[in-house]
């Protein structure tokens, strides 16, 4: 695999991925900026309105056939929040050139197509058009409605909201109605085009060949934006612990309650943080799973994950509401035994291999390449595959007890069952 990253402008850079073995090309444009609650909803109806038209194809079913014309290639788009960065994300997939019956420069029609997204949309009179916007706007109102039927998802974000209270990171990543329903086709356009003056831009190119015409096209496109202030991007955004833990219960109707518990911590280092997660409750052998859910029977699920840049740890289960409490003192009495150092060394050993696996799994995937070249800049860590690896490998069982004894309990939350809707 060959990696090449060069400038394209005032906070645009380009990397290049050549894999073989890849038989598709992949585009992902990123737009970065630090997340501003207010603007949330203006960001989504923006990334999602870029990729359903563009001038030239004006609906949602021109796209349609023109991507079909190009084997069935793909754009897509997404939001999400690291740390204090909003990640609005931009993508087009297409099989590789030397798969095109008729010689077609696949490739360069894919970064053609998606520049027109990002620099020609659907708009009118300063506006985005008004049938496309009016179509977006209630995709995303349903969506936000819709929401709540995720149970599980449900829950972590209300458990988020309340250990992250007055933090960026509290609020929907796609904003709120009521945040919808104040902006109209004229105030997205222009929060569009200010996102294109905001924001740090990453490129990425993906395939068996990324030549130098398409950094070619790129660098034409982009080198036009003007007038650009890209802003410094807060990847690490702690959360302070609060002084005693604060529990939330919310009745609702449901036929499974949902136990999320957030814990905080200061400084916790990358790797052993993360291989902490993975004894814990990060594995199908952790000790959440094995002894809170198998031996215990206390709960359907039992899981950790690590918030990226906030130093926290969310900790998710589902049970039956007779066994809330008696599955939240299980889950803090398995802390309290990894502050002791009470876990075997096969538990340690197979996290081990877990991460060291997921690590040597990269490349695998035009996604993996991308997200592991991305990671890599946010972190600020030039290390290779290997050399991570080997941190991995080299972490002993005092680090992960350092980890366990460096969290406190923030946050309970308890989605109730049996409660008014």
């Amino acid at each position: 695999m060959n990696e090449i990253t060069q400038e394209l402008g005032k906070g645009i850079t380009l990397t290049r991925i050549t894999e073989p073995k890849f038989k598709t090309n992949t585009i992902m444009v990123m737009l970065l900026v630090p997340v501003t609650p207010e603007r949330n909803a203006a960001y989504a109806l923006a990334q999602s309105l870029l990729t359903q038209s563009c001038r030239k194809y004006p609906d949602n079913a021109s796209m349609t056939i023109r991507l079909d014309e190009m084997y069935g290639a793909s754009i897509n788009s997404s939001m999400s929040i690291n740390g204090g960065v909003m990640q609005i994300l931009l993508s087009g997939s297409v099989i590789a050139n030397r798969y095109a019956l008729a010689g077609e420069d696949l490739l360069g029609n894919l970064t053609d197509l998606l520049l027109n997204c990002l620099f020609d949309p659907n708009v009118k009179d300063n506006a985005f058009d008004a049938g496309e916007y009016k179509i977006q706007r209630k995709e995303l109102l349903d969506a936000i409605e819709a929401m709540i039927n995720n149970k599980r998802g449900y829950a972590l974000v209300r458990a988020r909201q309340i250990a992250f209270a007055g933090e960026p990171d509290a609020y929907l990543v796609y904003g709120t109605r009521e945040d919808v329903e104040k902006l109209d086709a004229a105030s997205v356009y222009q929060a569009y085009k200010e996102l294109l003056r905001r924001a740090v831009i990453r490129i990425y190119s993906v395939g068996p060949e990324c030549p130098d015409s398409l950094a070619e096209r790129l660098q034409a496109a982009f080198g036009q934006l003007s007038d650009r202030a890209p802003e410094v991007l807060p990847y690490v955004a702690p959360s302070p612990a609060k002084a005693s833990p604060e529990s939330v219960t919310e009745p609702m109707d449901i036929t499974q309650s949902k136990l999320v518990l957030a814990f905080k911590g200061e400084n916790l280092p990358y790797e052993a943080f993360r291989l902490f997660s993975a004894v814990y409750g990060g594995t199908p052998f952790s000790m959440l799973f094995s002894n809170v859910r198998e031996k215990m029977s206390l709960c359907y699920y039992c899981a950790s994950r690590v918030i990226a840049g906030k130093d926290t740890l969310m900790v998710d289960s589902g049970v039956e509401l007779a066994n809330a409490e008696k599955a939240k003192n299980a889950i803090l009495a398995q802390l309290d035994a990894m502050k002791k150092g009470e876990f075997s060394d096969m538990i340690l050993e197979n996290a081990k291999h877990s991460m060291v696996n997921a690590l040597r799994g990269i490349g695998d995937t035009p996604t993996s390449c991308i997200s592991d070249v991305y990671e890599r800049y946010y972190r600020q860590d030039a290390a290779s595959v290997e050399e991570r690896v080997q941190r991995y490998l080299a972490l002993t069982r005092e680090d992960i007890i350092a980890v366990a004894n460096a969290l406190s309990l923030d946050t309970v939350y308890l989605m109730q069952q049996g409660g008014g809707k």
